[in-house]
Parts: C-alpha cells; structure tokens; sequence
C-alpha cells in the first residue's frame, strides 16, 4: 500500500470506528463530509463543503451536509463557530483560539497555552463547560496592507 493509500484506509478505520461508538451507519455521505472536514485547517462554512463532497457524490443534498455537520459538532468531532458570517467548521478539537478578519472572513488558529479546565475553575460558571473559544477579530495582514 502507498503512502495515501495507508492514510486513506486508516482515516476510514477511524471514522468506522466514531460511527461504531454512536451509533450511526457509515454512509458514504458521512464519509465524504468527514474526509472533507478531517485534519481542514480552512475552516470551511457549509456551502464550502457541500461543493467539495457534492464533487464525489453529486446526489447529496446541502441539507444532508449540514445536517452531518451539526451531528458531527454535537459529538464533539468538530467545533462549529457560529456568530461569523454563518456557521464554520473546525476539525482542530484541541484548545486553541481563532483570530477573525473583520475584512475578508479569514480564521486562523492560534494556540493556547492554558488549561481550559483550570482557567474554567477560575470563573463562576453558571453550568456545565462542554466547549470554550477564544476569539480575536481585527484586520489580517493582507487586508491591513
């Protein structure tokens, strides 16, 4: 097996094994979102992922898209940030910030040298922390030019 032919087989035995642990069949479509979205530092919207998947299977519906995605975000597999200009995705589940061009919409990753947990335990919150971000918005260098 080649280099890309290892990492593709192990990707889909990863991904057999997520549909394994909640229950759900492991549909080609599935399949197709999370191979689009797995190790995508982008941080695609949905429209963005639907063209890609929608490449390979020219059946699938936007609607089934962002439905996996939402079913994604809601096991934990992916983060989905709202509040931009609509929903993106991010497959980096690790603690990490984003910085947010204000001008052209880019996001890039920064990381985070804090425990989310520790800091958390410093605040008064009012419930349960599933998921913590940290946020910047600003110009990028391109649109600051």
């Amino acid at each position: 097996m080649q280099g890309d032919e290892k990492m593709d087989a192990r990707k889909q035995e990863v991904f057999a094994a997520f549909c394994k642990k909640f229950g759900w069949k492991c549909t080609p479509q599935r399949l197709a979102v999370y191979n689009c979205i797995h190790g995508n530092r982008k941080h695609p919207d949905v429209d963005s992922i639907w063209a890609e998947v929608k490449s390979k299977l020219p059946t699938v519906t936007r609607e089934s898209v962002y439905r996996i995605l939402n079913e994604f975000a809601g096991h934990g597999l992916i983060w989905r940030l709202d509040h931009i200009t609509g929903a993106r995705y991010d497959s980096n589940t690790t603690p990490h910030g984003h910085f947010i061009c204000e001008e052209c919409g880019a996001i890039a990753d920064f990381s985070l040298e804090l425990d989310p947990e520790k800091f958390a335990g410093q605040l008064e919150i009012p419930g349960v922390i599933r998921h913590m971000e940290m946020r910047f918005t600003g110009l990028c260098p391109e649109c600051n030019k």
